[in-house]
């Protein structure tokens, strides 16, 4: 038997009723999840009473008209007096409303366990958010919520928000908060950021469609730049937000790629690569100028003969390799493992990108290529004419060959 069982928008026969309550007595199941389907008073007791006492079950989804009735609100609030081992609860889309929430919330503080909820579009009313702030705080061993869901909760009112911010800034262990499709507003969306300033714990915050503007999100560019946070996901979708600001927001962000479904964000996305494009081009450029400066230091007079001198070098680079002359030379030198990047002509230097290092010394070989493109044919000559530029060769490498 899996320890995961879901079943969706079925009718729950008395076969799949015994089924669950095997794995449940047998301490395997691990996950259970019925939404929106049928199933008989007696069925349900009997599930609810089988998950009450198993010590496997970690998580209950119950969701979308599977707890709608009283009787329903009563075996879930025995089950949780029994149950000790459950840490997620997810009951969204049942119409609890505030009586429904109250039973469940007075379970809830009292089990040990349960650090995740989801009670998303329950009906729920300004009554509900008092209960619920009385799920927040560590009390003993027990260590709070830690991922909590309201979305789509229309009937709590903005001064309800705005008070549970101040139960987030007295006493919070969120992680993640959703509050997507409520209506927040600047205002209540405002006293909720301050509360999560006194948070640094936060790592996801939700606030798609809650009808909050600019303000709410220089508030939030604010605790990013100003304060410590793990924050590293925020979602303003559908809300009247400049995009500059979310960009600004983004910026400070740990972790941009983990940012989805936020205002602008796949320009953002976009931008980054760039970037990361540019720093690395820039990056190459400046290792391969400081090579040519130590090689050639000694032949510039001037900061204006250096700039010249790189300007020519960067030109004559675009016509580096053109006949199938050059590409054999190139070929040869990587035969070799004397390239591990681009291969800087006219100098006689080499680009390395994962080398940080400055080149010192030339490394003594048995065998070795030193790749010149002078008229972009190569030719055959004594040693005696290594030294013709640069600095004079006080002791020569043990070559056997050498090709200029």
């Amino acid at each position: 038997m899996k320890g995961m069982i879901e079943l969706n928008n079925v009718i729950i026969s008395e076969e799949s009723v015994k089924e669950i309550c095997d794995a449940a007595n047998g301490g395997k199941l691990k996950t259970l999840s019925l939404r929106d389907c049928e199933i008989g008073e007696t069925f349900y007791s009997s599930i609810l009473k089988a998950v009450g006492a198993c010590k496997s079950i970690l998580q209950l989804s119950l969701c979308v008209g599977m707890v709608e009735t009283k009787k329903d609100v009563s075996a879930l609030c025995r089950c949780l007096q029994k149950n000790r081992s459950l840490l997620a609860l997810f009951i969204h889309g049942n119409p609890l409303k505030d009586s429904g929430m109250q039973r469940i919330c007075g379970e809830l503080v009292h089990h040990p366990c349960i650090a995740s909820l989801d009670v998303s579009d329950c009906e729920l009313t300004d009554q509900s958010m008092e209960y619920l702030c009385n799920l927040l705080p560590k009390t003993g061993t027990k260590s709070g919520l830690k991922d909590l869901s309201l979305s789509a909760n229309p009937g709590i009112s903005q001064k309800s928000w705005a008070k549970f911010g101040v139960s987030l800034a007295a006493s919070s262990n969120l992680r993640e908060l959703y509050l997507d499709y409520n209506s927040l507003g600047d205002y209540a969306a405002s006293c909720i950021i301050i509360g999560l300033a006194g948070s640094q714990n936060l790592q996801v915050l939700d606030l798609e469609s809650t009808n909050i503007g600019d303000s709410t999100a220089e508030l939030i560019e604010h605790l990013l730049e100003k304060f410590p946070s793990q924050l590293h996901k925020v979602v303003l979708k559908e809300n009247k937000i400049n995009s500059s600001i979310v960009e600004k927001i983004s910026s400070f962000l740990d972790e941009n790629d983990d940012i989805s479904d936020t205002f602008s964000i796949q320009s953002m996305k976009l931008k980054t690569k760039s970037s990361d494009k540019t720093s690395k081009s820039k990056t190459s450029t400046q290792k391969s100028s400081t090579l040519k400066e130590i090689t050639r230091e000694d032949d510039l007079s001037s900061e204006d003969e250096k700039a010249d001198r790189e300007k020519e070098e960067e030109s004559d680079m675009k016509d580096t390799v053109k006949t199938d002359e050059d590409y054999r030379v190139l070929a040869m030198a990587l035969e070799e493992g004397l390239s591990t990047g681009k291969i800087s002509a006219l100098s006689g230097t080499m680009e390395e990108d994962n080398e940080e290092e400055e080149l010192t010394e030339v490394p003594v070989t048995s065998q070795g290529h030193v790749i010149r493109f002078t008229e972009h044919k190569p030719q055959t000559c004594s040693v005696e004419e290594f030294g013709d530029e640069g600095e004079e060769l006080k002791e020569i490498p043990l070559f056997q060959h050498a090709t200029i």
